[in-house]
C-alpha cells in the first residue's frame, strides 16, 4: 500500500505579537482527499497559525512544507501557482466585481468555463451572481467564495471559519461544497469552533490551546480524549455526530 503523504505540513511554528505569544509550538498536517479540522476557542491561533502556512504572517520560528519542500519564505503567490488556495475569514472577495465576474475569471484562468454553471447551481448563487460581495449576507459570501475553490480545484484548499455566523441551510452547502473538493482529491483544511458542524465535517481534528496544538485523531477518537472534552466540549461531548464515509484513508 502506498503512504499517503501530506501536501502542506507546518511544524513548531511561533509567533508574537508584541510581548503576547500567540504560538509557542503550532503543527499540522493536510492530506490529498481528507478533511482536517482545526478546532479551538476564539483568540486561540487558528487564524494566526493559517496565515503563517500561507505567507501572509512572518512565524518567529517553525517550518512550513509544501509538496515535500521546505518553503523557506512562505508566499501566498507563490504557492498559490503550485496549487494552493486560501480562504480567509472575510471571504477573500474583492469588493470591486460582481460575484458572477468574480467567478467568471477564475474560469477563464483556470480554464473551466464549463463548470461555473454548475458549481452556481450546486450552491444556489443564481439570485447573487450580479451583486457585488458587500451587497450580500454573510452566508452567501461564504458560499460564493468556495465557488471559485470548486471551480479551481485546487490540490490544497485553507478556509478559516467557513461556519462562523451563517445560518444553516449555509452550513449545509458549504458543508457539501468541501465534500466535493475532498472527493475530487484536494487535501481540505478548515477551521473553527462550531463543534457540532465541524465533527460531522470532519475526518481528523487538530485542537489548539494555549498557544500549542495537539493531534487528537478522528472525532470520535476526540469525543473521548480526556483533555479535550474536559477543556473544550463539556456536556454537548455526548450528543456529536460523525462523518459516515470516512474510511480507512
Amino acid at each position: 500500500m502506498t503512504e499517503l503523504r501530506p501536501i502542506l505540513e507546518v511544524d513548531g511554528v511561533g509567533k508574537a505579537f508584541g510581548r503576547v505569544t500567540v504560538l509557542k509550538s503550532g503543527a499540522f498536517s493536510v492530506y490529498p482527499g481528507r478533511i482536517t479540522v482545526l478546532m479551538g476557542r476564539n483568540g486561540a491561533g487558528k487564524s494566526t497559525l493559517f496565515r503563517v502556512a500561507v505567507g501572509r504572517v512572518r512565524a518567529e520560528w517553525g517550518r512550513v512544507a509544501y509538496k515535500g519542500e521546505f518553503v523557506r519564505r512562505p508566499s501566498l503567490a507563490r504557492l498559490a501557482r503550485r496549487g494552493l488556495m486560501y480562504l480567509p475569514q472575510d471571504s477573500g472577495l474583492t469588493r470591486l466585481f460582481s460575484i458572477h465576474e468574480q467567478i467568471q475569471a477564475v474560469a477563464d484562468t483556470f480554464r473551466a468555463s464549463d463548470r461555473v454553471d454548475d458549481v452556481s447551481e450546486a450552491l444556489r448563487l443564481s439570485n447573487v451572481l450580479s451583486r457585488r460581495p458587500q451587497d450580500i449576507s454573510g452566508g452567501e459570501r461564504r458560499r460564493a467564495a468556495l465557488a471559485l475553490a470548486l471551480i479551481r480545484k485546487p490540490d490544497c484548499l485553507l478556509m478559516d471559519e467557513p461556519f462562523a455566523g451563517i445560518d444553516p441551510t449555509d452550513r449545509e452547502l458549504v458543508a457539501r461544497g468541501l465534500r466535493s473538493l475532498r472527493d475530487d482529491g484536494t487535501a481540505v483544511m478548515i477551521s473553527g469552533h462550531d463543534v457540532p458542524d465541524l465533527f460531522e465535517l470532519a475526518e481528523e481534528i487538530i485542537w489548539v490551546t494555549a498557544g500549542t496544538t495537539h493531534w487528537l485523531g478522528t472525532p470520535e477518537e476526540a469525543q473521548h480524549h480526556e483533555q479535550f472534552r474536559r477543556e473544550y466540549l463539556g456536556p454537548r461531548g455526548d450528543d456529536l455526530r460523525f462523518p459516515r464515509d470516512v474510511g480507512d484513508r
